[in-house]
């Protein structure tokens, strides 16, 4: 398991409660961190090996980060091991993408969900885990879709849980797939197998694997449940059953 957070607000807001939350999940999360912020719509990606609550750099961003947008993982390694490449979030033609949960037996599996891949995204697949291949088959996805908006996000991120689920789900195995993915202006998530909350304050809108501090209002995303955030700020819950 991994941990998520993420934000979208309509002015730069601190995020030391959620990086002071984070270190303490991080005790378990102990394989590494990373974030992908964009600053007046400059992307910027950041990811470390260290332990988030043993990183100085990790404690720095805490204290003195403010922004509107904004997504970190923090990595409990399942599929793949502990090294940059394999670090989450995930950057490619201005999307960013984190994964909560496991693909199940992703190594058996592999070659069957990468046969709904695009060459050319395959291509830029440089580590081992699952959920780079699932971001390299929502992108898929989304190949023809011109601008695509929120409920193309949407509607991607459902067809990558789906394709999984049917080929994965076998037996008792049933992966876990909790994905959120954003260009920056625009952000989706998406539960399945693991916890989601959502949080709004002060025109800030917050996504959380768990509630991270205890003086505002933390809803749970149901289960198969998809959380969109649009460019006006706009947040809909539907279900993925909604988008396939």
């Amino acid at each position: 398991m991994c941990r998520l957070f993420a934000v979208l607000a309509e002015r730069p807001v601190r995020v030391h409660r959620a990086f002071d939350a984070l270190k303490r999940q991080a005790l378990e999360h102990k394989d590494g961190w990373g974030i992908a912020r964009f600053d007046a719509g400059v992307p910027h990606l950041e990811v470390n090996v260290t332990p988030a609550h043993a990183c100085a750099r990790f404690r720095q961003l805490g204290e003195e980060l403010a922004t509107q947008s904004l997504i970190t993982h923090i990595r409990l390694a399942s599929v793949g091991s502990v090294t940059e490449r394999n670090a989450h979030p995930f950057f490619a033609r201005g999307w960013a993408f984190m994964h909560n949960g496991t693909v199940a037996n992703f190594a058996k599996h592999r070659d069957a969900i990468r046969s709904h891949i695009a060459e050319h995204h395959l291509e830029q697949i440089r580590g081992e885990t699952d959920s780079e291949t699932c971001f390299a088959l929502f992108r898929t996805v989304l190949d023809g879709v011109q601008q695509p908006g929120v409920d193309d996000m949407k509607r991607a991120l459902a067809r990558v849980m789906t394709t999984v689920s049917v080929i994965t789900d076998t037996g008792d195995a049933r992966s876990a797939m909790n994905f959120l993915v954003t260009d920056g202006r625009r952000m989706v998530a998406v539960r399945r197998g693991r916890t989601l909350f959502r949080s709004s304050e002060g025109g800030a809108h917050f996504i959380a694997s768990e509630r991270l501090w205890d003086d505002g209002v933390w809803l749970e995303v149901p289960e198969e449940g998809v959380v969109g955030i649009d460019e006006r700020l706009d947040v809909r819950v539907s279900t993925v059953s909604d988008w396939v």
